[in-house]
Order: structure tokens, then C-alpha cells, then sequence
């Protein structure tokens, strides 16, 4: 299958995260940019929350109960829309904001398309061909999650984790790829890959626009900076796509932007006129489901990243209202503003102690020093990263001109915040003080790593604007010195030979557009890419499934029954034959519960024939086969099962077929079972 076969999925893919979302977003009466940065936060949420109401109507999962909840949606933005307008003055028309505000649209679309073709490029170098998998931990939970979503027509966050004997699991990255594959056509994979290469391309990037805009302005030079600096991390987008794989984090990153944005415009901090604050609160709560759902981890870093300019908000309120009131309603006033206060942070203590896994989850330790953290959070080079250079000038310049203005001193704190956690993560002792900080994201120093470009791109935006209004200023000097030698030498026409200011301005930007792009396309994200390609190439040692494995099971709906089940060891990649081959195994993860009564097949001793101590439980779950892939397991480590060894050793199964090193063999243990 080549890229260009895949062009159908990647339309639809683009259609699902966006048509549902732009529906309510024109229905609640947006206005630019925001319009299509919000849309994917909204569609993901109207996926996500119709996923969990479908079970509950008795509704089989399709796009039918999206169009439906989607329907619904649009209907209450459009009429809140109306309920607000109402209370409005509308704007007075001026002529010169449309001309600004079209100048706006076309740097945004260049600056998209700009960070489209970059990303884009980088992800499907890494991936090679539309139908690879990473070779990875995770994977086979995702993978197989998906499958089973398909299987039993239930995509709800509430039952997804029930394949692996478990609760509840954020299954909005799970949905989408399922609705991908139903409506595309496609296979897993490729459906994987398509819907993480738009998130990445087209949804990050807008919402990286849509967060530069609401702090610095809608000026075209923001606007193209901040779409070339979405590709120039390392750390994110390519590595929640590499290490792990954390696709659902990946989605919830992805999603971040845009939510801080609008949070931003609620609090009234943003530099570009929003319709209303009430439209973008009820904006805030059309997408913070689909940033849950998503992944919880997401929704607590947006409460820690908006932490800085609710205080900041807070605090200005608090001094203009003591300051503009005497007597006793100064002190209702003081009273007020001590409750908000003391409620706000209880239930962010509540939450912050909710939203976490199990302790034995969250084991990862710190891989640096404290000094080493500090240097990658403002180099952008974590984790052990190549220093982004050009990223690295471009962010300095950024936070000395904020620092010297008290206008976006909650930017300061926002970014603070994130450092804060990247390095307590990655270098303070595994303690306590740590879990509690940074345990909600696992102790995972890389999952913190995602989280550093978010904060970094306003202040690299910010220094790139510098630097080009700089570069401006050289050129009007220079313009007006020349302009003054050929008027002081009399000539008849003082500018002749001149550029014309339109012209240089437009001549200067592409040059400095182009030299951005170039000098943020370094090592940094090279090695990224790299790192990613080395986790999904197929071969004959790959660590999860190699060649010959994938060729056995390519061949397995052939040879084996659609109802029959197989056993295998699930840390070599076996489990994988139900996502890639619709054909189950016992265990559809790594970390998958052992069903009962199986205890013994996987661990041995060899049971006798017609065992009565496990021939039941093989004849309820109808065990046929066994899938026997080796003990490599896909850290490298031999992880035990030796009790399909012993069952093959000791003539309890026959060999079916075989692919190099990996074998199917057909169970003979319980005769009985297959009558």
C-alpha cells in the first residue's frame, strides 16, 4: 500500500476531526482563526462523549451516533449564540480591520500549510509505509483496543478496559481510529497512522496559531512564526508517536493549545477580539471532555498551565474591587474573593489526588541531573536531545522581552509551571515530594518532555518578532540613508532605484520565513525522526513482531476458525493476531488479567488429557490453538510461559504451520472440546 492510496482515509480522517466541530463552531458564531482551531477539540469531544451515551440507548458504534450528538450540539451553540447576541451591540464595520483581518487569513493558511508539509514530511519518513505499527510496549494494547472496539460496537471510555479485565480507559484516540477503519475501509494500521499524522499536521498547528494569536496578536509575522516552530520540537509531536507509544497522550497533547487558548479568551487575556467570554466558557466546556477522554493526565496539565492566569485575573479583580469599596462591603467583598480562593484550591487538591494511576504504575525513575533539566527545559533539548540552536536564541529573546513587560507576567508563571514539573520529574529522587507532583503523568519524565514545547512557543514566537522587527528597522534605515544620498546629490529622482517598501517587506518575509524554517529543522528534530523510523521498521528481529511472524499471521484467518481462541505468550507479540488478523488469543495485552482456569496451560505442569481441572475452562473459552512466536519478549527479556513449551514437548499439541521461528500448533488436550 502506498501513501497515495491511503488519500481517502486521510479525507476522512480530516472530515471527522473537523466537520463536526466547525458545525458548532459557525453555529456559535466564531469568528477567524478560532473557528478551526476549536473544531478538532469539539469534534474529539462529541466522538468521545457519543461513544460512551451509545451503549446506553442500545446503539451499535458508528458515525450514526456521532451525527446524531453532533446534531444536538450545534443546535445548542446556535442558540446560545442567538441568547447572547442579544445582549450585544454588534460591531461597527471598518474597513481597515477587514483588510488587517484578511492579511490575518492568509499568513494563518500559509503559516498551516507551512507546518503541514514539515510535520507531515518528518512522520511519514519515520512510519515508511501506511500500513507499519511501532514496535512497542503499548502498542499491543492499542492496537487490539481498537479491534475490540469493532468487535463488540462499543466504544465507551466506560468498558474499553473491560478486554483486559480491567476498569475504565480514555478511549477517544481509540474511537476515532475505529471510525476510520468502519467508514475507510482500511486496516488498523494504516488507519492508525492517518489519524496521528492530522492530529499532528493540521490539528497542533492550530492550535499552536490559536495560542500565539490570543497572547501576542493576530499580526502576520506571529501567525507564520509560531506555524514554523509547531514542527521544531523534538519532544513533541514525534516523540509521544515514538516512545511508548502513548497515542492517546499524543491526542491530548495535541488538543492542549487550543484549550489554553480559549481558557485565555474566558478570562478576557486575549490580545484579539473574542465574540463573547460567555461563548468561549461554553466553548471551554464543548472541549475539555474531549481532553479528559482523550487522556486525564491532559486535563490536569491545563489546570496547572491556567493556574498562573486565574491567579493573575484573581488578583487584578480582587484589587480593583477592594480598591473601589468601602465599609462593610469591602469586607463581603474581602469574604467573597477568600471563599473563591480557598474552594478553588480544594478542588484542585481533590482532583490532583483523583486523577492519578496506581502508585505500583507510576514507578519510572529520574534519569538526570537537576542542573542537566534546568539546561534542556530552556535549550528545548529534553530528554539528552540535541540542542535546538536557532530555538534556543529565539526563546531567550522571547523571555527577556516579557520579562521586561508586567503585561504577560501570568505567561512567565504558565511556563514556570511546566519547568517546574519537567525537571522534578526527570531529576529529584524517587520520593514522595515527586509522586505527588508528578505522578499523575507516571513519574515519566517523557511525558513531561511533551508538555515543554506548548510553553515554550509563545516565547520563541515572541523572539522571532523581535528579531524580524529588527531586521525591518535595518531595512527602513538603510532604505532612508540611501534615500538621503541621492537627494543630497541632487539627483531628479530621489527613490529611483529603490525597493519599493511592499516589495521588501514581502521579499524580506519569505527570506526570513524560509531561514526559520531552515534553522529549526536541525538535529533536534532529526534525531526525533530517526528514533521514531527505528521503532517501526519490520525485520527480522523486530522487537515486537518480526517477518516471518507477521507473514504467519497474515496467514491465520485461513487457518484458523473466527471462534476459536488461541494462547500465546502476549509479551513476544502474539496478541497482536487480533488486531492484524481478527483472531483471539486469551490474553489481548501484556498486562491482560489470566483468565481463570488457565493458570496451568500458560505455567504448567503439563495437565493430564481430559484433565477435568482445566478441560472446562478450555471448552468455555474454546481454546483451539496455540501461537508460539518464542520467549523474546519485546524489552529483549525471556518472560516465562513455559507452560506452552511443555504442552508442545510433551505431544499435547500438533504443528499447523510454521513462518521461520514462528509456529501455530493445533491443541490436543481436550478431545471432547471439539465435538
Amino acid at each position: 500500500m502506498s501513501w497515495f492510496d491511503a488519500v481517502p482515509q486521510f479525507v476522512l480522517a480530516v472530515a471527522l476531526l473537523f466537520i463536526p466541530g466547525l458545525a458548532v463552531a459557525f453555529a456559535a458564531r466564531l469568528r477567524g482563526l478560532r473557528v478551526f482551531a476549536v473544531a478538532p477539540g469539539i469534534s474529539v469531544s462529541i466522538v468521545a462523549v457519543s461513544a460512551i451515551a451509545a451503549p446506553f440507548v442500545g446503539v451499535r458504534w458508528s458515525l450514526l451516533p456521532v451525527l446524531v450528538t453532533a446534531v444536538v450540539v450545534t443546535g445548542l451553540a446556535f442558540a446560545a449564540a442567538i441568547v447572547v447576541s442579544r445582549k450585544r451591540a454588534p460591531l461597527p464595520p471598518n474597513r481597515s480591520r477587514s483588510a488587517w483581518a484578511w492579511g490575518s487569513v492568509g499568513a494563518s493558511l500559509l503559516a498551516v500549510v507551512l507546518a503541514a508539509v514539515l510535520i507531515s514530511r518528518r512522520l511519514i519518513q519515520a512510519i515508511g509505509q501506511p500500513e507499519a505499527f511501532s514496535q512497542t510496549f503499548d502498542n499491543v494494547f492499542h492496537l487490539n483496543a481498537i479491534r475490540y472496539i469493532l468487535d463488540t460496537g462499543s466504544g465507551s471510555s466506560l468498558t474499553l478496559n473491560a478486554m483486559t479485565g480491567a476498569t475504565s480507559y480514555p478511549a477517544a484516540w481509540h474511537d476515532l481510529v475505529s471510525l476510520v477503519v468502519t467508514a475507510g475501509g482500511g486496516g488498523i494500521p494504516e488507519s492508525v497512522n492517518v489519524i496521528n499524522i492530522v492530529v499532528a499536521a493540521l490539528v497542533w498547528p492550530l492550535g499552536c496559531l490559536f495560542l500565539a494569536q490570543t497572547i501576542w496578536g493576530s499580526r502576520p509575522a506571529v501567525l507564520l512564526s509560531a506555524g514554523v516552530l509547531s514542527a521544531a520540537f523534538g519532544a513533541f509531536p514525534i516523540s509521544l508517536l515514538d516512545f511508548g507509544v502513548l497515542y492517546p497522550n499524543f491526542l491530548a497533547v495535541a488538543l492542549l493549545p487550543l484549550v489554553v487558548a480559549i481558557t485565555l479568551e474566558m478570562l478576557g487575556l486575549s490580545q484579539v477580539p473574542a465574540n463573547s467570554r460567555i461563548i468561549a466558557a461554553l466553548v471551554l466546556l464543548a472541549v475539555l471532555p474531549g481532553l479528559a477522554l482523550a487522556h486525564p493526565s491532559a486535563a490536569m496539565a491545563w489546570i496547572a498551565m491556567v493556574a498562573p492566569p486565574v491567579a493573575y485575573v484573581y488578583a487584578c479583580l480582587a484589587v480593583r474591587t477592594l480598591s473601589s469599596t468601602l465599609g462593610r462591603r469591602r469586607v463581603l467583598a474581602i469574604v467573597a474573593f477568600t471563599a473563591a480562593a480557598a474552594a478553588a484550591v480544594v478542588i484542585v487538591r481533590i482532583l490532583w489526588n483523583a486523577v492519578r494511576p496506581p502508585a505500583e504504575a507510576a514507578f519510572w525513575p529520574p534519569v538526570e541531573s537537576t542542573g542537566q533539566a534546568i539546561g534542556e527545559v530552556i535549550a528545548s533539548s529534553a530528554i539528552g536531545r540535541p540542542v535546538a540552536w536557532a530555538v534556543l536564541l529565539l526563546t531567550v529573546v522571547g523571555l527577556y522581552v516579557t520579562v521586561r513587560s508586567v503585561r504577560h507576567v501570568w505567561l512567565l508563571g504558565t511556563y514556570a509551571v511546566v519547568a517546574f514539573l519537567f525537571i522534578v520529574v526527570s531529576s529529584f529522587p524517587a520520593d514522595e515530594f515527586r509522586s505527588f507532583w508528578t505522578g499523575i503523568w507516571y513519574n515519566d519524565p517523557p511525558r513531561l518532555a511533551a508538555l515543554l514545547p506548548m510553553v515554550t512557543l509563545p516565547f520563541a514566537c515572541r523572539g522571532a518578532v523581535v528579531i524580524w522587527e529588527l531586521i525591518l528597522k535595518a531595512g527602513r534605515t538603510g532604505q532612508a540613508f540611501l534615500s538621503h544620498r541621492r537627494s543630497a546629490g541632487g539627483g531628479s529622482a530621489a527613490g529611483a532605484g529603490l525597493v519599493k517598501p511592499v516589495t521588501y517587506l514581502v521579499a524580506s518575509g519569505l527570506v526570513a520565513l524560509v531561514a526559520l524554517g531552515f534553522v529549526t529543522q536541525r538535529q533536534n528534530v532529526r534525531q526525533a525522526q530517526d528514533s521514531m523510523a527505528g521503532s517501526y521498521r519490520l525485520s527480522d528481529d523486530s522487537p515486537l513482531v518480526s517477518k516471518s511472524e507477521l507473514e504467519l499471521i497474515d496467514r491465520l484467518p485461513g487457518e484458523v476458525p473466527a471462534d476459536a481462541v488461541m494462547m500465546g505468550n502476549p509479551y513476544n507479540g502474539s496478541s497482536l493476531a487480533y488486531a492484524l488478523a481478527d483472531r483471539k488469543l486469551i490474553q489481548l495485552h501484556i498486562l491482560s488479567a489470566v483468565p481463570d482456569g488457565t493458570a496451568a496451560l500458560l505455567n504448567g505442569p503439563v495437565p493430564a488429557k481430559d484433565d477435568p481441572s482445566v478441560c472446562p475452562t478450555v471448552k468455555k473459552l474454546n481454546i483451539e490453538y496455540i501461537l508460539d512466536f518464542g520467549h523474546r519478549e519485546v524489552h529483549g527479556r525471556d518472560n516465562g510461559y513455559k507452560g506452552l513449551d511443555a504442552l508442545i514437548s510433551a505431544g499435547r499439541a500438533t504443528l499447523e504451520d510454521s513462518q521461520g521461528q514462528a509456529k501455530l500448533y493445533k491443541l490436543d488436550l481436550c478431545p471432547a472440546s471439539s465435538e
